[in-house]
């Protein structure tokens, strides 16, 4: 079709053509075809931009940055940013945005951007006008380490009073948690500040404490759909000392909009708070998640068995709710009577069609013979991660042969495999003809993760990642590095399918020393030159070889130059990575062979053959290129 035919085409037309294609796709094919195109796209059409993914080059960035946000800023409806792995992506973004004068911004995700960058975009003026701000973070995020809980919450909802839909994946460390007794005082001086924000009717927060979740309730009488994971202080029931308090149960008149809850508990002291503070709006709710991982005895005030389950959560649903369960629980003492385990056997939920639960036991490859470790979790399966340990007999039984695995777990994208060879059924699920290994929703896959070499032959790896033909990221930790060189020395093919599979590959392997590191680069970049994305470990300790590190400018300068030299060949001869993770591990003692502000000066002086940005601590180095 000519360009005058093109142009006469109605705009409804036009705009369908618009929505099959990207909008970098737009821009370059009809912004500058003719004046009439170029109007429509700069004026009349409103854009949902997605910018960045896992492996998106600092040129390409800067590129979506410099053509895309620059032109048509103004009239981006949706912004999605992916900042993983870049280094100062909020910047770029921010200065193109910066070049309008007022942008139609309403829903904004940001994933895995960094505390300090999100903090400059809560200052800048052209977000005020949002109304769905989405952050989701990785677990290595800064953000996962905050000491005050509930501040960017705070700092959200008085900078955004439009807000309607808050999702702010942040989890509180558990390691900072104040003592009881300073609660009150911290709340105070910050949650009351939440009670301007009346628009707000969808909240998506991490692992908090439910003494904050308490206070929390009081700020947001509008709420319609509430998601929020607990972690309270460990007590010990045995100890007569501790004393177990509960929270008063909130009115149900307070949270009167309610009819959504999502409750991730931690251990059983939070499970039991959060229900007993929650309990009355049981009954109004539409839908209730609940996920729960903890370890619980065979009696006591804090136990956890089916029958609880039942009475405190499934009895006071009204009768046409649903409900989604995902428990893992460690029982200790119970291996033999298995009184807990058998508990869910009889209660009268586990019996309904809908939803299908499952119960199984899991092997206790990672545990002492205290504790029995099950899971009960109901079908179709609403979390993202599945482990390998779930796809057994009594999944098996629990399914009809013509189940479809998508319907089963339709929002699957990693599976992790873990256990030992003896005891897991990895063969069967690298066994295509199998039926358990039709359970699996293969084509959902992206990420696949070995926990530890013991768990897997480089044979079956192989297979499942054939059968996993759409995952593109293979994330190993191996203390014992057989993996990594069985990938390396391409052992029974499996380099062979990891080049032609594998984009982004993660390796976490104890046998990695500064002396070893440059065999494992040249291997690395002579077997897998299509890498987009690296991380690995230097560990500087492994039994009998020690660094013999010296403080002097000659020592500091010799393992400077050494690290700069891994770079550098990783630069040259992996031409398509565009992310950069060396991370630098002790195992027995404090010293360290990285000196960040020689780093930097190195690279500096004498940088890369490629455009690239730095950050450097004396334990992870990260380059974005």
């Amino acid at each position: 079709m000519s360009v005058s035919s093109f142009e006469i085409l109605p705009d409804d037309i036009l705009y369908g053509i618009f929505d099959y294609l990207s909008p970098v796709d737009v821009l370059r094919s009809f912004f500058s075809l003719t004046k009439r195109l170029s109007n429509m796209i700069i004026n009349e059409y409103l854009w949902h931009i997605h910018i960045g993914d896992s492996t998106m080059s600092l040129l390409m960035f800067n590129d979506h940055c410099q053509n895309v946000l620059k032109l048509i800023g103004s009239r981006v409806v949706s912004l999605r940013l992916t900042l993983t792995n870049t280094i100062g992506g909020w910047s770029l973004i921010s200065s193109s945005l910066q070049y309008h004068q007022t942008i139609l911004l309403q829903r904004l995700h940001l994933i895995d951007i960094k505390p300090h960058e999100f903090d400059k975009l809560l200052r800048n003026h052209l977000i005020k006008q949002l109304h769905t701000l989405l952050v989701d973070v990785t677990l290595s995020n800064p953000f996962n380490s905050l000491q005050i809980e509930g501040v960017y919450l705070v700092k959200v909802c008085s900078q955004l009073p439009l807000l309607r839909i808050c999702r702010l994946s942040f989890n509180h460390d558990n390691g900072n948690v104040n003592q009881i007794k300073n609660y009150s005082l911290g709340y105070q001086m910050t949650l009351p500040n939440l009670l301007n924000a009346n628009h707000l009717r969808t909240l998506t927060i991490g692992i908090h404490t439910s003494y904050f979740l308490q206070r929390l309730l009081l700020c947001i009488p509008f709420i319609e759909n509430l998601s929020v994971g607990i972690q309270d202080q460990y007590i010990n029931e045995n100890d007569a000392n501790e004393i177990i308090s509960m929270p008063t149960t909130i009115d149900a008149h307070l949270l009167r909009y309610l009819s959504r809850l999502f409750i991730h508990c931690v251990n059983r002291i939070s499970f039991h708070r959060t229900i007993g503070l929650l309990s009355s709006v049981f009954g109004q709710l539409c839908h209730l998640s609940l996920k729960l991982e903890a370890f619980t005895l065979i009696s006591g005030p804090l136990i956890i068995s089916g029958d609880i389950i039942q009475q405190v959560c499934i009895d006071r649903l009204k009768p046409m709710a649903t409900y989604n369960l995902n428990l893992l629980l460690y029982v200790q003492n119970d291996l033999k009577e298995k009184i807990i385990f058998n508990s869910f056997f009889k209660v009268p939920f586990t019996h309904q069609q809908r939803p299908r639960v499952v119960i199984q036991e899991c092997d206790k490859f990672d545990l002492s013979d205290m504790y029995h470790r099950f899971m009960v979790y109901t079908l179709p399966y609403n979390d993202t991660i599945l482990s390998s340990f779930m796809f057994s007999r009594d999944l098996e039984k629990s399914c009809q042969m013509s189940i479809n695995a998508i319907d089963l777990f339709s929002r699957a994208n990693e599976l992790v495999l873990s256990g030992y060879k003896k005891t897991n059924r990895l063969s069967d699920l690298g066994n295509c003809r199998s039926f358990i290994s039709s359970l699996v929703p293969w084509s959902l896959l992206t990420k696949i993760s070995v926990d530890g070499g013991e768990v897997i032959t480089s044979v079956r790896l192989e297979s499942i990642l054939c059968l996993a033909y759409n995952v593109h990221t293979l994330q190993i930790h191996d203390d014992r590095g057989i993996l990594p060189r069985a990938i390396l020395l391409n052992t029974d093919n499996l380099g062979t399918r990891v080049y032609y599979q594998i984009k982004s590959l993660d390796i976490y392997d104890v046998t990695l020393t500064l002396q070893n590191a440059q065999r494992f680069c040249t291997l690395l970049a002579n077997r897998l030159p299509n890498l987009k994305k690296l991380s690995f470990n230097i560990c500087y300790s492994y039994h009998e070889w020690k660094l013999n590190l010296s403080r002097a400018t000659d020592g500091k300068n010799k393992y400077t130059k050494r690290i700069a030299n891994l770079i550098y060949f990783l630069a040259d001869h992996l031409q398509q990575l565009v992310s950069l993770h060396i991370n630098f591990l002790n195992l027995t003692f404090s010293e360290t062979p990285c000196f960040p502000h020689l780093i930097r000066r190195q690279l500096h002086q004498y940088p890369p053959n490629r455009l690239y940005r730095l950050q450097c601590s004396f334990n992870l180095i990260q380059i974005w290129f």
